[in-house]
């Protein structure tokens, strides 16, 4: 089985197991993004990823009744990140966002070699990477890491390494796809998307969360 025949419930039930509550933004939260040390990535994309990463909160904040956005770079562009041109700046809604459904987001990462993608989650009972994360981060071969920054300015992320090795991702996304799918609640939804976060280091992806 391959990326492309996952079956498309797998949206559907995030959505439908998510709270109610929606955590707002504050500015505290904005400021409280820390600067990271990401693994696999130039320590001269760390201040360019917590820029962006307060940018989507800020975003979100004042323009989107805190809900979702995505924003997507490529890092051989990344001294041009204050053009638009750039820059992809994906709006969503309150329960999700679909990274590439801005113009330039869907150029970025349809041409570019390297990507990155910064999402916003508001929801503190999937405030970690869904299986529509892993999914997107897989299914594109030039995006190289995914940030998920939630509205209290925490940060997790994953990253490919240089022994990435796409069918055991694939591999591993299905097995957790298939704990998604026998889910009955929250708490087995969460277990499926830990699933693949715990072993995703035997497919050369680095996962880790500040």
């Amino acid at each position: 089985m391959t990326i492309m025949d996952v079956k498309d419930n797998i949206k559907d039930l995030e959505m439908a197991k998510k709270r109610d509550h929606k955590i707002l933004i504050t500015d505290e939260a904005i400021e409280k993004v820390p600067r990271i040390e990401y693994k696999n990535i130039s320590e001269s994309e760390y201040d360019i990823i917590r820029e962006l990463a307060k940018k989507v909160l800020l975003i979100s904040k004042n323009e989107k009744n805190s809900n979702e956005i995505a924003i997507t770079y490529s890092m051989n562009s990344a001294s041009h990140i204050h053009e638009d041109q750039y820059i992809g700046v994906a709006i969503g809604y309150e329960h999700g966002v679909d990274p590439i459904s801005n113009t330039t987001a869907y150029h970025l990462v349809t041409s570019a070699k390297e990507c990155i993608v910064i999402v916003l989650h508001n929801h503190p009972s999937l405030s970690d990477f869904s299986l529509s994360d892993v999914q997107f981060l897989l299914n594109y071969a030039s995006v190289k890491m995914m940030v998920v920054v939630t509205n209290l300015g925490n940060i997790s992320y994953l990253v490919k390494g240089e022994q990435y090795l796409y069918e055991k991702a694939i591999t591993l996304f299905n097995e957790a796809v298939d704990l998604s799918n026998k889910a009955g609640d929250l708490k087995g939804l969460q277990k499926a998307a830990r699933y693949f976060l715990k072993n995703c280091h035997m497919a050369g992806i680095d996962y880790d969360n500040k």
